[in-house]
C-alpha cells in the first residue's frame, strides 16, 4: 500500500468514527420519545452525497454481496434513473432509495445525513415522529458542532486528495461509478436524463450550528460519551 492509499484508508476510518459517534447520538435520541419510528418516509428521496460516501457504500456492497446479489443491487441502482419525479433542487422523487427494501439494506454503513436527520438536523414534514411543541427535538450543542465539523474536514481532505471526486452527486450515480466499468457507465449516462448527472463542488448538509441561539434551543443535553475530537 503506497502513502496515498494509506492516507485514503485513514480518512475512511475517520468517516466511520463519525458514523459511530452519530449512532451514539441516535441511540441517545431514541430514549427521548422523539426518535425515529422507522416509517421509511424519509427514504423516498434521491440522496445527494459526496463521492467519498458513495465510495464507502460501494466498498460495502462489494465486500458483503456475492456476485448474483451484487448484480441485483446494481440493477436496482440503475432503476433509480427512471424516477421521473426526481429533481435535484428538492432531492425528492417518486421512488424509494435504491438501497431500501422494507428497511435500509445498508443500515450499518448508511450515510451521515441518514444518521443526522431528526437527531442533529430538524426533521421535515415527511417524518411522522412525535414533535416537541410543534418542532423536532434535536441536539444542539458544541459537541455536535465539533463532530459535524470533523465530518466536513474528512470529506474536504478526501476531496483535496482526489479533486476529480470532490463533488456532491446523485447517490446511485456516485455508487455506480465505483461498481461499473467506464464503458458501462458511459452508456448509462448517455441513455438517462441529464438531471441525474448534475454535480456540485464539495458537500454540506442542512446542518446549522445553533447552540449559540439560546431562544431556539431544543435541548442542550451533555452527552456522557462525548470526548474532544482529535485534530
Amino acid at each position: 500500500m503506497d502513502e496515498r492509499e494509506a492516507r485514503t484508508e485513514e480518512l475512511f476510518a475517520r468517516l466511520r468514527s463519525t458514523y459511530d459517534l452519530l449512532q451514539k447520538y441516535q441511540d441517545e435520541h431514541h430514549t427521548t420519545g422523539y426518535g425515529c419510528v422507522r416509517s421509511g418516509h424519509c427514504c423516498q428521496v434521491g440522496l445527494q452525497l459526496h463521492v467519498m460516501e458513495c465510495e464507502h457504500l460501494a466498498r460495502h456492497l462489494k465486500a458483503t454481496l456475492d456476485e448474483a446479489a451484487l448484480k441485483k443491487q446494481i440493477a436496482k441502482l440503475k432503476r433509480a434513473f427512471k424516477d421521473e419525479e426526481y429533481s435535484w433542487t428538492s432531492s425528492i422523487g417518486g421512488m424509494n432509495c435504491a438501497l431500501y427494501a422494507d428497511g435500509c439494506t445498508v443500515y450499518p454503513v448508511r450515510p451521515a445525513i441518514c444518521r443526522m436527520y431528526g437527531v442533529v438536523i430538524e426533521a421535515d414534514d415527511f417524518c411522522p415522529r412525535e414533535r416537541l411543541a410543534g418542532r423536532s427535538f434535536v441536539y444542539v450543542q458544541p459537541d455536535v458542532d465539533r463532530m459535524v465539523a470533523d465530518y466536513y474536514r474528512t470529506l474536504d481532505a478526501y476531496g483535496r486528495m482526489y479533486p476529480e471526486r470532490d463533488y456532491t452527486v446523485y447517490m446511485p450515480a456516485g455508487v455506480l461509478s465505483f461498481l461499473l466499468d467506464k464503458e458501462e457507465l458511459r452508456k448509462l449516462r448517455a441513455s438517462t436524463p441529464r438531471k441525474f448527472w448534475k454535480r456540485e463542488k464539495g458537500y454540506r448538509t442542512q446542518f446549522r450550528p445553533s447552540y449559540r441561539r439560546g431562544a431556539s434551543l431544543q435541548t442542550n443535553v451533555k452527552f456522557p460519551f462525548a470526548i474532544p475530537l482529535k485534530r
